[in-house]
């Protein structure tokens, strides 16, 4: 930990932060503690010496002295996926953290229980932050565990300091600045307030949860949320809504010119009756790979064009959207093929209840935590460690769904019993009348080991996209010969039983499956 000052040019590190501050042991007092709802006695790994940061100079410290900002190095950075390879790979860290942690470890060899315990409590000292720049592999948030000087120091309502994580560019590393928030005294204790800038008292609550063990007096119901919170999706995507059009009908022999910047249409659209052409202007079919944002100047100019999206489809391809809309349909709790699904940022505190109900019930537990829109597994998470969900909250937007821990699964004559999804594609041509088509050749997706409910960051066993990471297998199945291999291991399954459950088409809707719609040329791109 040092002490530094900002200039311009760069930044100036005295190591004067011992000269200031100190670490202090001291014993708790309660025979038991609570942790998750559960009484954990003092046998645990956890070692009943507690640590706190005191300011140990004479003069004390004062936030009007130009020095009084302080920085705090980080033991360790890493991204989720890689955190148990590196307690098990990299030499002196599991040790290391292990002894901050206060985890009894004796020897430099990793072993599993260990690395185990440091995975389940690293939830109580990690802190995260998101690069703003780069790839969507690179903007995963990245979580990390500040020093043995840094990790000590305890939370407060009235923190006496403030600490934020800072970015030093030129450095290329990150540090936690250090400041006073009042003036301390020799023997003033550091503290910082765990859930900064949290004011709703009970989500405040819910976010200590993992620190300080409370009683939440809630439903776990979740309701409908307000328009406000969708007239903000609406502002944030800044769309400009259409205008009331009249219903146009295509003539049969009109020539369609389409307008496209995928590759994939380009390439693969040859029907007769549609002729590619660069100029989107005069195009009949606008198929955009970037979301159209002007559905107003659209349907005022060209009313007669023909989009390949929605005005406000956020609404059900974004995660926390679909499950509100999906429970408003339903006119309650989820429909029966959502998993029970809460919003992180509106719903902490009825998943918390909800979390501790199904404990009690002694019902499985596991849940899988997703950002709002991200595809292709990015900063998803599988646990059933309550501190874990809890602390997501701060990273990106998250929903949590209940994991499903006794899937379906297939077996791979190489592999054994896996994982499996199947992707339909749909085109919905219009909302009212509401016109749905759907393409009965199915793409499927498959794990590359085993499944079973443990070792959830191991992405190729209890993840299905295998076909954007290098060096990673990816199983490929047609669709008909896919259904006789799943009936011979599901005999009582027949396919056309199966299909027709997954597709209870309401008798209103029209259902077209069709080997001449344009979407069967699309097949492999990625629609949602």
């Amino acid at each position: 930990t040092l002490n530094g000052q900002i200039f311009q040019w760069g930044l100036v590190m005295i190591y004067d932060a011992g000269e200031v501050f100190g670490i202090m042991q001291f014993q708790e007092e309660d025979e038991e503690r609570v942790n998750g709802g559960n009484k954990e006695k003092k046998d645990h790994p956890f070692q009943v010496i507690r640590c706190k940061v005191v300011v140990t100079r004479e003069s004390g410290l004062q936030v009007s002295e130009p020095n009084s900002i302080f920085l705090v190095d980080h033991a360790w950075t890493y991204r989720v996926d890689h955190a148990r390879q590196q307690l098990e790979q990299i030499p002196g860290l599991l040790p290391r953290m292990a002894a901050l942690m206060g985890v009894d470890f004796h020897g430099e060899v990793p072993d599993s229980d260990t690395v185990e315990v440091v995975i389940e409590h690293m939830w109580k000292y990690n802190l995260t932050y998101q690069l703003s720049q780069g790839s969507a592999e690179e903007k995963v948030p990245v979580w990390y565990i500040m020093d043995e000087f840094g990790a000590q120091v305890q939370h407060s309502d009235q923190p006496s300091c403030g600490m934020a994580p800072f970015f030093y560019i030129q450095g290329q590393l990150a540090y936690t600045v250090l400041w006073p928030l009042q003036d301390l005294q020799r023997g003033d204790e550091v503290t910082r307030d765990y859930a900064y800038g949290e004011t709703n008292t009970l989500v405040r609550k819910c976010r200590l949860l993992p620190w300080i063990p409370a009683d939440l007096e809630v439903n776990s119901a979740t309701n409908e949320p307000l328009d406000s919170y969708y007239e903000a999706i609406a502002h944030g995507n800044k769309e400009q809504l259409p205008v009331e059009i009249q219903p146009y009908t295509v003539p049969k022999d009109k020539m369609l010119k389409v307008y496209s910047e995928m590759s994939q249409v380009a390439n693969n659209l040859t029907h007769p009756r549609f002729q590619l052409t660069e100029d989107e202007d005069e195009a009949d079919i606008i198929w955009s790979y970037n979301h159209i944002k002007d559905y107003r100047k659209l349907s005022k100019e060209r009313p007669q064009v023909m989009v390949n999206q929605f005005p406000c489809e956020s609404i059900v391809t974004v995660k926390d959207c679909l499950a509100a809309v999906a429970r408003r349909v339903k006119g309650g709790p989820s429909p029966d093929w959502l998993p029970e699904t809460f919003n992180l940022q509106t719903e902490l505190p009825q998943f918390i209840r909800h979390y501790q109900l199904r404990q009690q019930r002694g019902e499985d537990n596991h849940w899988i935590c997703k950002p709002w829109n991200l595809a292709r597994g990015l900063d998803t998470h599988i646990t059933n460690n309550l501190d874990y969900i809890i602390r997501q909250r701060e990273s990106t937007p998250k929903v949590v769904c209940k994991y499903i821990e006794d899937p379906v699964l297939f077996h791979r004559e190489e592999v054994g019993m896996v994982k499996f999804d199947i992707r339909y594609m749909l085109m919905l041509r219009s909302v009212q009348p509401l016109r749905l088509y759907a393409y009965n050749v199915f793409w499927l997706r498959f794990a590359n080991r085993p499944f079973s409910l443990d070792h959830f960051d191991d992405y190729q066993k209890h993840f299905t996209v295998m076909n954007y990471a290098e060096g990673v297998e990816l199983k490929q199945v047609h669709y008909d010969e896919f259904i006789p291999m799943f009936e011979k291991q599901y005999p009582k399954c027949p396919w056309k039983e199966v299909e027709v459950t997954a597709w209870p088409w309401p008798a209103h809707w029209e259902q077209t499956i069709s080997h001449s719609c344009v979407l069967v040329k699309l097949k492999q791109t990625k629609i949602t």
